[in-house]
């Protein structure tokens, strides 16, 4: 599978980064020299070949590609010659995917967002921090990684079809809209309630929340037949009365629950609640720092962290997301350093 990567910042860069741990060959043509800080180009780059090309052989790459990747503004690809509609004319199975804040066309289509604002506009920023307080931002660049994450999985899906029909597709994918699908029951809710939804901040439930404990934060997420082991292993016998063990009965006095699952949170440690969870099979969960997350034995277990060679030593970044399916970790290649390789192997030729 050979995938193009324009000029990408992080959505483009993070869904083409799964490509390439998972096989395919990625070339990235280079955008602007500040689309990625350091940091996040030792996350996103390994496994790619980097290259810089004139807008001849953009296009030439183009259309040996399988897949076409880029998060440039609207208009952006026909400004280079690479008008979607024209390269599919010409490569009906080509496969495009577009990643923008507010998609390539409508209102907001030409709008600027930063990824603060493509989360707010999506909805997600009514769920965070709480109640009676401002709204959090999150951190890691959160809406544009979820961004790529659905261009990867869309492009994938598309590029499957091309196999099987010899169609591609030009797939149009905004942040704000994947945001608003993040959002579960809360923005239909809204839309047929015809009332905003009351932010509900660290819990929905008294019994699906996060809650402070001994050493930082924990949560815990019980479904209904789950809560009875819930509250057997909190061992209040209270708690096994009829108004807490039914689920309608229960929302009444949520607000008492609360208070007593806050304060079995407060005495225990983030690893007692773990594991209550394992003895009980209720989902607990434990919030880590990036520090404990860094020494996860459930992370390194998975294989989760790949480690990369660079200038300044070795990066420790994110790599396989899930098991199953053979992953590269790949290598860091210096920009450009890879054009006349690609030239050769995609084009049969050099420069």
């Amino acid at each position: 599978m050979r995938v193009l990567e324009i000029g990408g910042g992080i959505p483009a860069a993070f869904a083409t980064r799964w490509l390439a741990g998972f096989g395919a060959d990625v070339a990235r043509s280079e955008g602007p020299a500040d689309a990625l800080t350091p940091d996040e180009g030792f996350a996103l780059l390994p496994g790619k070949r980097r290259i810089a090309v004139s807008r001849p052989q953009l296009r030439e790459l183009a259309l040996a590609a399988d897949l076409v990747v880029e998060d440039g503004r609207p208009g952006a690809l026909a400004a280079q010659g690479l008008e979607p509609h024209a390269l599919r004319a010409e490569k009906p199975a080509l496969v495009i995917t577009s990643l923008t804040p507010f998609g390539q066309t409508g209102p907001q289509a030409d709008l600027e967002a930063t990824n603060l604002v493509a989360h707010a506009a999506g909805g997600i920023l009514s769920l965070t921090g709480a109640r009676e307080r401002p709204p959090l931002a999150n951190g890691a660049s959160q809406a544009w990684k979820l961004l790529g994450l659905h261009g990867f999985a869309a492009s994938v899906t598309a590029y499957l079809g091309a196999l099987v029909s010899g169609e591609g597709d030009w797939i149009d994918l905004s942040a704000q809209e994947c945001a608003a699908g993040m959002l579960e029951f809360h923005g239909p809710r809204s839309a047929v309630d015809g009332v905003p939804a009351r932010r509900l901040g660290n819990r929905t439930t008294a019994i699906w929340g996060i809650y402070r404990c001994l050493d930082g934060f924990a949560g815990v997420c019980s479904l209904q037949r789950q809560a009875r082991a819930l509250f057997e292993g909190m061992g209040d016998p209270e708690l096994l009365e009829a108004r807490f063990l039914d689920p309608i009965e229960r929302m009444k006095d949520d607000e008492e629950l609360a208070t007593r699952v806050e304060r079995f949170f407060a005495d225990r440690s983030k690893q007692d609640l773990l594991s209550l969870g394992l003895r009980t099979k209720v989902p607990f969960g434990a919030v880590l720092t990036p520090r404990e997350l860094l020494g996860s034995a459930s992370l390194a277990e998975r294989g989760f962290f790949d480690e990369i060679p660079t200038a300044e030593g070795v990066a420790r970044v994110p790599g396989r997301p899930f098991l199953g399916l053979a992953w590269r970790k790949g290598t860091l290649s210096a920009p450009a350093a890879d054009t006349d390789a690609v030239l050769r192997d995609w084009l049969g030729g050099g420069p």
